[in-house]
Formats: structure tokens, C-alpha cells, sequence
């Protein structure tokens, strides 16, 4: 089959062994469409190390193809979507079937989307509602992504910001809307223009620099919240004493219920069509990642079956 693989130096189409259910709660998906994210971009140019050679992406709908012999409640043919953290099964919180602490990622440790056929265990499959198309079901990973903020406890009535004004900061912004947090608004920073000194209850950054944290720190109320929520990869300086002084809680967050952001857009409450962008075949890899790396106006999506 074909696939975009990551090797020692560059990341090119090449014909892969198609996967197949070697373990018994082994799900094959046919991916239908695959969305490109900021960290594909990252594995893309060595920001975040990987072992080579791996299969990019992370985001996807599509088919099942094949189930392994303990899978239960899911058939071939029936269209899904997938949750990119897949459990270890072997950590302390695996075996009391609680959240999994050392997951490993799709298309970062484990062969991922931006192919034909994807392997994937069966409790990383949730199936899409009637209907929705898969573009669709491809997004339901960044919107999941987004919901996590609701783990912050933010509350109706309380002054909030979202920090950033990207294609995440948009997307956060109106899952917050669906749950009645309103008029959240979006700060863009610029060079010579800062936020005002203890004016938020809580702030939700969609990306994080070293500056960008003190200024958050400087921003916030004391006693507010700051939700860590975008994946950089390298470390970032922590103003321990500030953050200390004004009391601050410091909440990062990964992924709200995946139930319920298929939910959201099969049900019309969230609106993305402006968010989405066009279905590329896998050939056009090369300059939709040094696009990707400029701009994340739209979501940008392959179709791994094209081509």
C-alpha cells in the first residue's frame, strides 16, 4: 500500500506492507481522509524525534477492513474514526482499566493514517454517526482536543481570554459557546501591545512560548487558571516565583470525551466548514507540509485512497 513515511532525513510516498489483525483486538481501517496537524508538521521536520521508519498522521476516518478474533461490536464496512492515544495496556493504570499514563501516539510512536490501511486496537474505535461525511469524522480528533478544556473548570460569568488567534484558538472559542461560555475572545500578540495586569479569571493558550507564559502569568487574576492546552515539544522557561505569588492554578488538559464531539457535529451545535480546507491525494505531501508550517488558517486533508 502506499504511505507518506518518516525515515532518517526526509519524509516521502512509499509502498508499505499493507497492515493486517496480528493481535487479537487488532482493528484495519481503510482511512477514507486524514487531517494534518501541527505535530505531523513537527515529526515532518525532526522538531519531534521519532523512530524511523514511521507512518505519519493522526487524524482519520474511514472503514474497518479487518477485526482480530477477540474484537467485538465492530464489523467490516462500518465507518469510523479513531482516538490517536493508544493504551500501553501494561501500566499501572491499564491494569486497573483506568486511564492509560504512558500512551503512545498515532503516527508519532505507532505507524498512523497518512496511508491506505491503518492498525489501530479496538478500543481506539468509535463509530461515526449516520451521515456525518468522514471529512468530518477526521475533525472530530482536534474537536475532542478543544472540549478538554472544559476540565478546567472555567464557569459562566467568569472574564476569560484565549490566547492565540489560530485555526485551535477559532475552534476553542466555539466549543466553549456550545457550553455556554460566550464571549471568550481571542488575543492575538504583537509585538508592542500587551495584555492588561490581573484582568482573567482563567486563560486558555493556543500557543506557548517563553514570553507568551509570563505574559499570561502577568495577565491573570490572582488565583485564576491558566489551561495549558497546545503540544509544544520543547520546553518552555515557568516564572515559578510569579505563579507562586499570585497563587495560580496551572491545568493542562489533553482530550475532552470523543462521544461527545461526535455529537457536536452530528448534531449541527458546532459549526467548522469555515475551519475545513480541501481533500489532497498523498502525492501533494510536500507542499501541504511547507504550507502547513506557514499558515493553520484551514485544516488541510489527504485522502490516502486517491491518487
Amino acid at each position: 500500500m502506499r504511505a507518506l513515511v518518516k525515515d532518517e532525513r526526509t519524509v516521502g510516498l512509499r509502498e508499505v506492507p499493507r497492515p493486517v489483525a496480528s493481535r487479537e483486538d487488532d482493528v484495519i481501517i481503510q482511512v477514507a481522509v486524514a487531517g494534518l496537524c501541527r505535530t505531523d508538521v513537527y515529526v515532518a521536520e525532526g522538531r519531534l524525534p521519532v523512530r524511523p521508519p514511521l507512518v505519519l498522521g493522526h487524524e482519520l476516518a474511514g472503514t474497518v477492513a479487518e477485526v482480530g478474533r477477540a474484537v467485538r461490536g465492530l464489523t467490516p464496512g462500518e465507518r469510523v474514526t479513531v482516538h490517536p492515544l493508544l493504551a500501553c495496556g501494561e501500566c499501572p493504570g491499564c491494569r486497573r482499566s483506568e486511564r492509560c499514563g504512558r500512551p503512545a501516539q498515532l503516527g508519532v510512536h505507532h505507524d498512523g493514517a497518512f496511508a491506505e490501511y491503518v492498525r489501530v486496537p479496538a478500543s481506539a474505535v468509535h463509530r461515526l454517526p449516520p451521515g456525518l461525511p468522514f471529512m468530518l469524522g477526521a475533525y472530530v480528533e482536534p474537536v475532542a482536543a478543544a472540549l478538554g478544556v472544559l476540565e478546567a473548570g472555567m464557569r459562566p460569568g467568569q472574564r476569560g481570554l484565549i490566547y492565540g488567534d489560530n485555526r485551535i484558538a477559532q475552534l476553542t472559542r466555539r466549543v466553549l459557546a456550545a457550553h455556554g461560555l460566550n464571549e471568550v475572545p481571542l488575543y492575538a500578540p504583537r509585538r508592542g501591545e500587551r495584555l492588561a495586569a490581573d484582568a482573567y479569571d482563567f486563560i486558555i493558550e493556543t500557543e506557548l512560548s517563553d514570553q507568551a507564559l509570563a505574559d499570561m502569568l502577568e495577565a491573570l487574576r490572582p488565583g485564576g487558571t491558566l489551561v495549558l492546552k497546545s503540544r509544544r515539544h520543547e520546553p518552555v522557561a515557568l516564572p515559578v516565583a510569579r505563579a507562586v505569588l499570585k497563587d495560580v492554578t496551572l491545568k493542562a488538559v489533553s482530550y475532552g470525551p470523543f462521544s461527545e464531539a461526535l455529537a457536536l457535529l452530528a448534531g449541527g451545535r458546532l459549526k467548522v466548514d469555515d475551519l475545513l480546507g480541501e481533500v489532497h491525494p498523498l502525492e501533494a505531501h510536500a507542499a501541504l507540509f511547507e504550507a502547513a508550517g506557514r499558515s493553520e488558517e484551514r485544516k488541510v486533508f489527504f485522502a490516502p485512497g486517491r491518487g
